[in-house]
């Protein structure tokens, strides 16, 4: 995927996009192994859906979990990304 318009500071112009399903029940060893394996510079994050209401954003050293773009935890989210250097408009994950 080809962000070089979008991309600011340390971010590379070209990303990889990875996309995956998994049944598994329980997600949280998924969260903490991306939360502990994510660089810290750079502001780096993943994102991803459990099953139809909850939004999982990982950062380095950080999971936030929230339903729906009104929930505040939402906004702990953003506000994160954009104290580790992500750019606002790249936190606007579909709810």
């Amino acid at each position: 995927m080809d962000l070089s318009a979008t991309a600011r500071g340390s971010q590379p112009p070209v990303w990889t996009v990875l996309e995956f399903e998994s049944d598994a029940e329980d997600d949280a060893p998924l969260a903490e192994a991306l939360a502990d394996a994510l660089s810290a510079e750079g502001g780096w994050y993943a994102d991803y859906r459990v099953g139809d209401e909850e939004r999982v954003v990982v950062f380095s050293g950080r999971v936030f979990r929230y339903s729906g773009a009104d929930d505040p935890r939402r906004a702990e989210a953003v506000a994160h990304g954009v104290s580790v250097g992500v750019p606002a408009h790249q936190l606007d994950w579909k709810d």
